[in-house]
C-alpha cells in the first residue's frame, strides 16, 4: 500500500464518510484534526488513527488483505469492519483475534442531566491531568499530544479530592461528531460517575457537534451508560487485532 502524503488528506474526507460505522474516526483523519495515517491499497483505502484504529472504504484485494494482516500483527494496527468475508480471510491467515462492537448515536438536543455524589467535583482535563491519566481509555491513548486534544478535543475529570475518579472525553473528533470515551478508577465504580461524566461533555459537544459511542459487545457497563445516557445503537462492527 502507498502512504499518502499528508497535504492530500483533506481530498480522502467523502471516502472517510462513506464508511458506515465510526466515521468520525477516519474523518478526523482525513479532516487533519487528529493525527493518523491513509494508505492506498490495489482496490481500498485504508484509515488509521492515532490509538491504532483503523478502517477501510472499498472491497481489498487479494494483496490488500495480506496488507492489512501484516499492519494488523505487525504494527498493531486494530481493525474495524463490517465485511464479514473479510473477517474470515484475516482469521484464517491466523494471529488475530476478532471482537464484536456496538456503536451507539445521540438524536437529543440537549445532554442528560447528572448530579455528583458528595465529595466529588468536575475537573476540565488540561495539561496536568492528559498527561497524568492512566488506565485502559485515556486522551493520551486517542491524541498525538495535548496540543491536539486542546485545540479540537473536550474532556472533564470527577475528582474525588486530588484523585482523579471518572473521566469522559472526546476520543475522535471531526467536524459533525464526537466521539466519547470513558473510564472510571476501580475504586470509585458503581456510583454513576462514568454517566456524569459523560453527561457533562456531551453538553460541551453539543450543539456544534453529534456525539457517538461505540464499545465491545461484551462491555456491558459501557453500553449501559450509553443507554442510560440516551444512546441507542446503530450498525455494529467487528475490530480485528493482533491474538494475545
Amino acid at each position: 500500500m502507498k502512504e499518502i502524503p499528508t497535504e492530500e488528506y483533506r481530498s480522502y474526507i467523502a471516502e472517510a464518510q462513506s464508511i458506515a460505522f465510526c466515521t468520525v474516526f477516519p474523518t478526523a483523519v482525513s479532516e487533519g484534526i487528529q493525527s493518523g495515517q491513509i494508505y492506498k491499497g490495489g482496490s481500498c483505502t485504508v484509515f488509521r488513527c492515532h490509538n491504532g484504529f483503523t478502517f477501510m472504504s472499498g472491497v481489498p484485494d487479494s494483496k490488500d488483505t495480506a496488507e492489512l494482516h501484516r499492519l494488523i500483527t505487525n504494527e498493531g494496527a486494530k481493525l474495524l469492519t463490517d465485511a464479514d468475508n473479510l473477517c474470515e480471510a484475516l482469521s484464517a491467515m491466523g494471529g488475530v483475534t476478532l471482537f464484536p462492537r456496538n456503536n451507539y448515536s445521540f438524536h437529543h438536543d440537549k445532554a442528560p442531566v447528572a448530579e455528583l455524589p458528595d465529595g466529588y467535583t468536575l475537573r476540565s482535563i488540561d495539561a496536568e491531568l492528559f498527561d497524568r491519566l492512566t488506565g485502559t481509555v485515556v486522551p493520551s491513548m486517542f491524541w498525538a499530544d495535548y496540543g491536539e486534544f486542546s485545540a479540537s478535543g473536550k474532556g472533564i475529570c470527577i475528582m474525588h479530592g486530588a484523585e482523579p475518579a471518572s473521566w469522559a472525553f472526546t476520543s475522535a473528533v471531526s467536524n459533525t461528531e464526537a466521539d466519547i470515551g470513558i473510564e472510571t478508577a476501580e475504586a470509585h465504580r458503581h456510583r454513576g460517575l462514568a454517566y456524569a461524566a459523560a453527561a457533562a461533555v456531551i453538553e460541551e459537544v453539543l450543539p456544534q457537534r453529534r456525539p457517538v459511542w461505540g464499545c465491545h459487545r461484551s462491555n456491558k457497563g459501557s453500553a449501559h451508560t450509553a443507554e442510560k445516557l440516551g444512546f441507542v445503537r446503530t450498525l455494529p462492527c467487528t475490530l480485528i487485532r493482533k491474538a494475545d
